[in-house]
């Protein structure tokens, strides 16, 4: 795997080790709330690498914002619009598990990229954990 620009090379190599799907997005460039949900089909979408849409599909999960899909198939598919770059200044990084058994290893994967991001990057991360019983989170 080639570089991309620092921080997407640090998620991907936590993604790797802890074998867990990682991603990132700019949150500079969200157009009203980030939610995580399922679509209702036809929210805009253009991925990265992309020349044309390809929008959501009726069912997908996907992180949408006001103006369409910011990833798709969870955060498998990265969007153009909302894609981290080296001007990026402020970051919503994503690691998911819906294993509960993975529990410990969301968790360490979770503070190592914390950890690394401040180490190499530079600033500040925060850890927030979206669950059933917790479903909502802050972006301050």
């Amino acid at each position: 795997m080639g570089s991309i620009n620092p921080l997407v090379d640090i998620y991907n190599s936590i993604s790797l080790n802890y074998g867990l799907p990682a991603g990132g997005e700019d949150i500079d460039t969200f157009a009203g709330n980030l939610r995580l949900t399922k679509a209702v089909g036809g929210e805009h979408f253009l991925a990265l690498g992309d020349d044309e849409a390809d929008n959501a599909l009726p069912g997908e999960i996907c992180y949408l914002d006001d103006e369409g899909a910011v990833c798709r198939s969870w955060n498998w598919r990265d969007g153009q619009r909302t894609m981290l770059t080296e001007q990026t200044k402020n970051a919503f990084l994503i690691i998911e598990s819906v294993d509960p058994e993975r529990g410990e290893v969301l968790d360490t994967a979770t503070q190592k990229l914390a950890e690394l991001s401040e180490k190499y990057l530079g600033g500040t991360a925060q850890v927030l954990l979206v669950t059933k019983e917790n479903p909502e989170i802050s972006l301050d």
